[in-house]
This record gives structure tokens, sequence and C-alpha cells, in this order.
């Protein structure tokens, strides 16, 4: 008996959903592989539809009436049986990749497609195995894995901001607890409430009491004074006791080492116990 595969087709063009279905079944229904479509026109149709037919993968646009994809994809991520299930969205903007990857699609492909490209990242998303498919990239708090954000976030950002010259900084905060007794849960909660100012903003859970925020068209004086202000909002906070912040800004070095310049940095504030840029005290 033939093998069954399940593809979901989540587009609100209809011209669209046909070439991928006539994509599809042209490539790989054969005697000993049978892949099964269906089809949505937008994410909340996807959300009930992937309910009931359990798709090994999804096929999502991002740019959707009632429901748009990216949405879709983030709720899709928080159900733990979709774990094993592989998203590749369609975007027509190379600028929505980070935000699509981030909602935790596993790949990727810029509209106008070329059907033959795509039919091999369909291949690839239905026959093989993912290496990392258990490591969840965003916790139910909102915040980013450490490798996910090295993965699939810090090289685009930077090649971003080189390439339209926009300014970027990374925020690294070591957070230590005023008393044993405060879990790591309730300062979680409480840093996404502090950090998350933007939508553009990541914020990524680094390691244990270390988190990092990457600050999207953020020049120095401005990650500064943002750290300045994080720092005495967190003072006053009295379940913590001391807090360190280290910054890395990409136009004001030489390297394009952000995230190392950052670490740098954050180990120099333990050190003096200033808020340190690019490895120099801030007054």
């Amino acid at each position: 008996m033939p093998a069954e595969k399940k593809v979901l087709i989540v587009d609100d063009e209809v011209g669209v959903r046909h070439a991928l279905i006539r994509g599809i079944r042209q490539k790989f229904n054969r005697q000993d592989i049978i892949v099964s479509i269906t089809e949505a026109s937008n994410g909340q149709e996807a959300i009930e539809l992937a309910n009931s037919t359990q798709p090994d993968l999804i096929l999502m646009d991002i740019r959707m009436p009632i429901m748009n994809g990216l949405k879709a994809c983030r709720l899709l991520r928080q159900d733990s049986k979709f774990a094993a299930t592989k998203i590749i969205i369609l975007t027509c903007e190379i600028t929505e990749e980070s935000e699509g990857l981030l909602s935790g699609a596993d790949d990727y492909v810029i509209k106008p497609f070329d059907i033959k490209t795509l039919l091999i990242r369909i291949e690839r998303g239905l026959f093989q195995a993912s290496s990392n498919a258990s490591q969840p990239m965003i916790d139910f708090h909102g915040l980013l894995s450490k490798q996910c954000f090295i993965d699939t976030c810090i090289g685009f950002e930077i090649a971003r901001a080189q390439r339209y010259q926009h300014p970027l900084s990374f925020m690294m905060l070591r957070i230590t607890p005023s008393n044993k007794a405060i879990s790591d849960d309730s300062i979680q909660q409480y840093l996404v409430q502090l950090l998350m100012r933007r939508t553009s903003d990541k914020v990524i859970n680094w390691d244990a009491k270390t988190f990092a925020v990457l600050l999207t068209e953020t020049d120095a004086t401005d990650a500064t004074l943002l750290a300045k202000h994080l720092a005495k909002q967190l003072e006053h906070n009295t379940d913590f006791l001391r807090t360190f912040i280290g910054i890395g800004n990409l136009e004001d070095t030489l390297c394009d080492d952000l995230v190392g310049n950052a670490e740098s940095s954050l180990r120099e504030s333990i050190r003096t116990g200033n808020i340190v840029l690019n490895r120099l005290g801030v007054h």
C-alpha cells in the first residue's frame, strides 16, 4: 500500500493554489507515494483544516484576509500536535522573511516563485527529517530561544542593516534576583512586559538569568537611553538585586560581530557595575 503525505495549501489567490496543486501532483503522486492536498483561503480556515487533517506540510501565504499567515503560523506552533508539521511561508517581500521564520515557519519562498524551486523545498519538507524539530523557536512568553535567534535572525538583520545603512543595536541583561524563591517564570514574565516595546524588537532568552534584545532601527544613543531607563525601573523592583547591561552597536564598530560585542560589554558591565556600550562604560 503506498505511503500517504498530506499537504495543506493556504493562499487567498485561487490561481496560486491551483498552480501549486498541479505542480505537487505531477511531481509526487506515483506508485509508492500519494500526496493528498487540502486548500484554505485564510489563516483561520487553515487552523480548522489542520486540526481535522493533521498535515505533514503547510504552504502558508503571509498576506491574507481574516487571519494572516504569521498569526496562523504562531497559533499552530503553540499546539504541540503540530510540532512535526513543516511550514513553508510564501511572501512577496523579502523583509517579511525574518518575521515568518520567527513565527515558527521552517522555510520561506519569495513570490512570484519558481515552481521547480518550490517543489524542491516541498520535497525536503515532506521527506527529510528535521534535526531540530523538537526545539521550540518561541516559548509561551514570546521569548526566542538563543539557538533560534542565532540560526534564523541575527545574520539576516545585520545584512539588512548594512545594506540599507540602518542602525542596529543588541542589548544583553544579566538579572540577579533578590532571593532564590523568585522563579525563572516570574522573571521572564516581568522582562517580557518591560522589553517588548516594539513588535520589530526581538527578545531572547539567552541563558540562566540572562536576556537579550535586538533593537532594530536603534542607534547607540537611543540604545543607551533605553538601557538607563531599564536599569532605573529594575533598580526600583524589589524582586531584583542587581542588573548588568551590555550593548553592542553595529555602526559604531569596525566589525559585524554584534553578539560578541554585546557579550564582551556585558562581561565588562558585570566587572564594573556600569552600563557598557561597545566595551566602554557609560556614565
